[in-house]
């Protein structure tokens, strides 16, 4: 069940910016794709080279030297904390929590194939106790 999730997550879109994006477009398409994070690809060989957020803008637009046509590789993180088809739902925990990150990029063999969020984790957790708790109902009124 564990492996389940990652492969179903790398099964969703993912929205991507490259490293020729500016600020403005990756504000924009935050906020269009209603997420979090975005990956940014290497528009060589469309590797992750770098991970930016919402809170990545906001600790940077306050500084003078901020442009909203500045590239994104001038603010993205690029120490990426990642995960692969075989991360457990445990070691997700576990890598969010250590790391105090939300968003875990699912790489293999340097190739994207989603992003994990701490609410993907949360939701699959609530899953596994609700069918716990239904097992456990079903086991007592046999």
């Amino acid at each position: 069940m564990a492996r389940k999730l990652v492969t179903q997550l790398s099964n969703r879109e993912c929205f991507t910016l490259t490293e020729k994006d500016t600020l403005k477009t990756a504000s924009n398409k935050l906020q269009t794709h209603n997420v979090g994070v975005m990956p940014v690809l290497s528009e060589h060989d469309k590797s992750v080279i770098g991970i930016i957020s919402e809170r990545d803008l906001a600790r940077y637009i306050y500084k003078d030297e901020f442009s909203s046509e500045l590239l994104v590789t001038k603010i993205m993180t690029t120490n990426i904390i990642s995960c692969n088809l075989n991360t457990s739902v445990t070691e997700l925990m576990e890598i969010i929590s250590n790391h105090k990150i939300r968003h875990i990029p699912i790489i293999e063999e340097k190739k994207l194939l989603g992003i994990v969020s701490i609410g993907d984790v949360v939701n699959h957790i609530i899953e596994q106790y609700k069918d716990e708790n239904q097992h456990l109902r079903d086991f007592i009124n046999k």
